[in-house]
């Protein structure tokens, strides 16, 4: 008995069991884990973004939490008016050039029919049209969901940047408890794995953009149809690490095969290989710096487990996830960084 007390209070033993008590609670709110991971997401760049601002140009903090979050409305609202129009009517020309691609190519356009005729795809799309139905109306659904969960995730991550000194106070009263030692290790254990996922995400996101940026470019000098699309394609797939390139290759080859022919192919792998080259050998190094990052057959290994487990969310926060285990036990701790700021965010003012 007196060796089990003993091995209760053991420090590490204390931390895997908190460990344990916030994967439980994880487990009783999956329901709700889309909106808790955005918020954590949005408030850590919100939050990390603002004590920058507020520390290089000495402004008070509250004045650039609001700054922030007025440029971003801004920007989405001209993003509604002026892109999003754009996007639709080259998004809607897509089937014109996929329709010249059958032409250019007949033998795929003959495979293309033995699949029609084999499958009889309209006799399907009619003898199922109810299943079509309650699927079409179900992505809607799921569509509408995403889209409240992204505006309620905004939301409190803006009340939780705005009132952040009040919050750490508040968090800070658990240390003082009746179980001081739970709440600390809660407290150390959530804190780094948000420094992790934050710094992971908001690398990803920098990487994601300049490459989106640099392709657009690429892709309008190539001559490449609706290269807004595809600018927003390879933006979105740029949040998945590695295994993201590897997916939106095969839509950009296939649109630039349809309006270019094979050369113009040939023209974009040279320009995707170019830019990777860019991202691997100058972005990486900078933006990546002291940073965790797995190897490649890590990485694919774990965004194929994760996606099982979670879902696209484990494309996203599959590699943060080994990340923070690798942490955990001591394997590559020194190459997390400590991106939040902390010691910098508290001098700032209060609310």
């Amino acid at each position: 008995m007196h060796d089990f007390v003993s091995f209760i209070k053991r420090k590490d033993t204390q931390r895997y069991l908190a460990l344990l008590l916030i994967i439980a609670c994880l487990v009783i709110l999956h329901k709700q884990l889309s909106i808790i991971l955005l918020t954590i997401i949005f408030s850590y760049l919100s939050i990390s973004n603002a004590n920058r601002v507020s520390h290089r140009w000495h402004l008070p903090y509250i004045v650039v939490v609001l700054a922030l979050y007025l440029v971003v409305v801004v920007l989405f609202f001209l993003a509604l008016r002026f892109v999003l129009p754009v996007l639709i009517d080259q998004f809607m020309a897509l089937p014109k050039e996929i329709n010249r691609f059958f032409q250019t190519y007949p033998a795929i356009q003959g495979l293309a029919d033995e699949a029609y005729k084999k499958f009889d795809i309209l006799q399907e799309v009619i003898a199922n049209w109810r299943v079509l139905l309650a699927s079409g109306w179900g992505t809607v659904s799921t569509i509408s969901r995403l889209i409240l969960q992204v505006l309620l995730a905004a939301f409190l991550s803006f009340v939780l940047a705005l009132t952040w000194q009040r919050l750490k106070r508040f968090g800070h009263q658990f240390l003082t408890s009746d179980y001081p030692h739970l709440f600390m290790h809660i407290y150390e254990l959530g804190g780094t794995f948000i420094s992790i996922l934050g710094s992971v995400i908001e690398v990803q996101l920098k990487i994601a953009l300049i490459n989106s940026v640099l392709m657009v470019i690429g892709l309008f000098i190539l001559k490449v149809p609706s290269v807004l699309v595809m600018g927003v394609l390879i933006f979105i797939l740029g949040l998945i690490p590695i295994a993201g390139v590897l997916i939106s290759l095969i839509p950009l080859s296939v649109v630039t095969l349809a309006a270019n022919g094979p050369w113009g192919v040939l023209e974009l792998w040279v320009l995707i290989t170019i830019i990777h080259l860019f991202e691997a050998y100058f972005l990486h190094p900078h933006l990546m710096a002291n940073r965790t990052e797995l190897p490649v057959f890590v990485t694919f290994a774990t965004l194929i487990i994760m996606e099982h487990l979670l879902g696209a969310w484990g494309l996203i926060i599959g590699v943060p996830i080994v990340a923070f285990f690798l942490n955990l036990i001591g394997v590559q701790r020194a190459a997390i960084a400590d991106p939040t700021n902390q010691g910098n965010i508290e001098n700032n003012q209060e609310v």
